[in-house]
């Protein structure tokens, strides 16, 4: 019997040890791929055709808000689920974030049994 092929996430944030925290969090359930960059994300994506993107909020250059734009004028991108990642926590910017209608966010320093609950809800409604 062949093992069920692991569900792909990608992780984007301008942090090496925020992605390596995550990463090993996700590391024995799915297949993880890490990507430093808006701009580097918005390329992987097809290639990698991730099941979930995990995508920091506030990032130099090109920031969560402007690769999840990019992504809903993609038709294959905009079927991604995207979960945010985002150290403010301040209502102003849980509700910006909200009105993008991501699969979901997640405040940093991230909690385990949060991430693997957020990222398992965008999974069923994937």
């Amino acid at each position: 019997m062949k093992k069920p092929e692991k569900k792909k996430i990608m992780l984007v944030d301008d942090s090496s040890v925020m992605l390596r925290n995550i990463k090993n969090i996700l590391d024995r359930k799915y297949e993880v791929f890490l990507t430093t960059s808006g701009r580097q994300a918005l390329k992987a994506i097809p290639e990698k055709e991730p099941d979930v993107v995990v995508l920091d909020y506030k990032m130099p250059d090109l920031d969560g808000r402007a690769v999840f734009e990019e992504m809903q004028k993609d038709e294959y991108m905009k079927t991604v689920p995207v979960i945010f990642l985002t150290s403010v926590s301040d209502s102003k910017t849980i509700q910006s974030i909200l009105a993008l209608r991501p699969a979901g966010y997640i405040l940093k320093p991230p909690d385990k049994d949060k991430v693997l609950e957020v990222i398992q809800e965008a999974l069923k409604k994937k």
